[in-house]
């Protein structure tokens, strides 16, 4: 059955190679709150459902999301002056895993 990734299981390819957290209770509890954010944001899964890999690879982005929100600035920038990233609570790549857009179909 394949659940929710873990922290073991994130710092691998595709999810976030080169995490700066160490498996544990730091990168755990990040796990945990992109989850509930997925959780909430994606389509109800079927109790014993097994997660789909794109609602694992959407919590991947989002506890990096976080990570770099914790780190950001007070304009919730991350970077040197002029070569700054801004950080959004959940972007589009992270939604359009959950909710994949669908295309209408003209007959």
């Amino acid at each position: 059955m394949t659940d929710w990734l873990t922290s073991n299981e994130v710092t691998y390819a595709p999810y976030w190679p080169g995490c700066p957290v160490q498996p544990g209770p730091g990168l755990d509890q990040l796990l945990a709150a992109a989850r509930t954010q997925c959780e909430a944001f994606a389509p109800a899964l079927e109790e014993g459902e097994d997660v789909p890999e794109n609602y694992r690879l959407a919590q991947a982005l989002q506890a990096r999301a976080l990570y770099r929100s914790g780190i950001a600035g007070s304009g919730d920038q991350i970077g040197p002056d002029g070569l700054t990233v801004t950080v959004f609570p959940m972007d589009w790549t992270v939604k359009r895993l959950l909710r994949p857009e669908t295309v209408p179909v003209i007959r």
